[in-house]
């Protein structure tokens, strides 16, 4: 099934993980935990050489699969592995040439790629990353953090993306101290009918069922690395697993809801 389809479909559970950690057998065993517990899409991280909007944890992933060698070609060639509704995130500086970078991604078997800082760049940037999506045949998606423009998020929303994910605060993993309604009304406003996905600081089930009302996805990653870190393996795995299958009840339950209305 296409992101598109999904996103439209439902309320959805977006799984971030960087390729290659824990390890690369580890990854792909959590890979198909993330999938099988629950998550709709995974979000597959490359590791970058410099990340403006990740906190301690995911900027430990990063380290951990550096460490085993995880490049960026290395990274592509695990993401072909993964059997999964799947986007890649990457940064623009890792990343390099968007149209090359682009075919490279599609043929990992992606749905689209995640370019978190291009919206810092300019307007230009965002009708370049548009443009080299549609040649390489893959949806658009963008990220937009809750300071961002104005003019900057209806940009994003006209390229049609399949969805706009709007980062809460600062940086993930952190839970937002500007009031996360407020944000995520503003972008409501500025996108239209866009699918709106939401994320940074989700550790719980409680403060994700608080979102889901005003949202049509959540985005986790942070605390999939925090349990991964703070548990040995066997017990990690299950934990991992709880945790996305609450979300994810969290999600269905937020959409029965809305078919009651």
């Amino acid at each position: 099934m296409s992101m598109r389809k999904i996103v439209e479909k439902k309320k959805f559970l977006v799984a971030y993980m960087t390729l290659g950690y824990p390890t690369r057998d580890a990854f792909m065993e959590y890979s198909d935990i993330l999938k099988s517990s629950g998550a709709d899409i995974l979000e597959l991280g490359i590791p970058p050489r410099v990340a403006f909007y990740d906190g301690a944890s995911i900027r430990t992933s990063y380290w951990r699969a550096k460490e085993n060698g995880i490049n960026r070609e290395a990274a592509l060639e695990i993401a072909g592995n993964v059997d999964a509704t799947k986007i890649i995130l990457c940064y623009l500086g890792t990343a390099g040439e968007l149209a090359g970078f682009m075919r490279s991604v599609a043929r990992t078997g992606a749905s689209g790629v995640l370019i978190p800082d291009l919206g810092m760049v300019s307007p230009e940037a965002l009708v370049s990353y548009a443009k080299a999506s549609d040649a390489a045949r893959l949806e658009k998606v963008f990220f937009a953090n809750y300071n961002y423009p104005d003019g900057t998020i209806k940009t994003m929303a006209s390229h049609n993306p399949a969805f706009i994910y709007v980062g809460l605060s600062p940086i993930t993993g952190e839970v937002a101290y500007v009031d996360p309604t407020k944000s995520i009304m503003r972008a409501r406003g500025l996108i239209g009918g866009i699918p709106l996905a939401a994320g940074f600081g989700i550790r719980e089930p409680r403060y994700a069922k608080m979102l889901a009302g005003m949202v049509d996805g959540i985005v986790v990653g942070s605390e999939l690395v925090n349990i991964i870190e703070e548990n040995v393996a066997s017990v990690a795995r299950k934990k991992v697993a709880d945790f996305i299958t609450s979300l994810k009840s969290v999600l269905e339950d937020a959409s029965l809801e809305l078919d009651s209305e």
